[in-house]
């Protein structure tokens, strides 16, 4: 991971200020939902939108057994089971 440059302490309710630029920088706006994901020596954050599991893609999306996938994926995943 890159350094930022910037130090955030924890409040005392577990919350960070994210700095007006990395805001802007990533396009966070209030009342956006920003997703957590862990990783071994840290954690991410990442705008919440909508993509396939599998390949990323924010089109053409439908639902699969409780998870978003694109038409292309689940095309392949249907000629895979025959």
């Amino acid at each position: 991971m890159k350094p930022a440059g910037f130090l955030c302490k924890i409040d005392k309710l577990g919350r960070i200020v994210i700095p007006k630029p990395l805001r802007k920088k990533y396009d966070f706006d209030i009342d956006d939902t920003i997703e957590l994901f862990t990783e071994p020596d840290g954690i991410v954050l990442k705008k919440y939108g909508m993509s396939c599991i599998f390949c990323s893609n924010s089109d053409n999306l439908t639902e699969f057994k409780g998870k978003t996938v694109c038409k292309d994926c689940l095309e392949q995943i249907k000629k895979s089971s025959d």
